[in-house]
């Protein structure tokens, strides 16, 4: 599984370690590279983190020619748009419409709907930005909660580790549930939070 992790400053930097961290995890019990994650940014290089960290990116958004299986764009606790956000909402308006999975992450959720791979889909996001989703995007229907979200391809999660919340979902769906269930064990995470994914239909 081509895993595309896009990177932008000011993105939330939990969000991406916690999902990386269940992708290693399930590389390590599957005893291969299942998931490949890439790190994406605006260029090649560091690209700083609202803490302050950085991650270092092997490729950017205007090169990135691989198909990926899954696309997870993580939130930001700053609600300005960037000239970075504007490449990320470009990349994935072109190569969302052909990933057959989207995880969008807390105010991830924003990034998405500006891409348009929102409309006519339930989104679940942090409760700061469902206001801003219902004005700015009326055709999608964004709600807050912590559990994760699956519309068609469209993936969210609102919680606070919404990253490892909605890996696990994925590895649940990938390499079942007992697999899931000793990922989310060995980080810590009850296992309730780590249950399939409710399936939501649009009107």
């Amino acid at each position: 599984m081509q895993v595309a992790m896009m990177l932008y400053a000011g993105f939330q930097l939990l969000e991406v370690s916690d999902a990386m961290d269940v992708f290693h995890e399930a590389n390590r019990l599957h005893e291969q590279a299942f998931y490949e994650p890439h790190l994406l940014g605006p260029s090649c290089g560091n690209v700083l983190a609202s803490s302050g960290a950085a991650l270092a990116t092997a490729d950017c958004y205007a090169h990135a020619t691989s198909a990926f299986d899954i696309v997870v764009v993580p939130g930001s606790p700053l609600a300005e748009m960037t000239p970075d956000r504007r490449q990320v909402v470009e990349w994935l308006r072109h190569a969302g419409a052909a990933t057959p999975r989207i995880a969008s992450l807390s105010g991830g959720a924003l990034l998405v709907a500006r891409a348009g791979l929102a409309d006519r889909h339930w989104i679940t996001t942090d409760r700061r930005y469902v206001k801003r989703l219902a004005d700015e995007f009326p055709s999608t229907h964004a709600f807050a909660s912590e559990a994760c979200l699956k519309d068609g391809k469209l993936y969210s999660s609102g919680s606070a580790r919404a990253g490892l919340h909605l890996a696990l979902a994925l590895v649940r769906e990938d390499l079942g549930a007992q697999t899931a269930d000793r990922i989310g064990a060995s980080l810590g995470l009850q296992l309730s939070a780590a249950k399939a994914l409710p399936r939501v239909r649009t009107h």
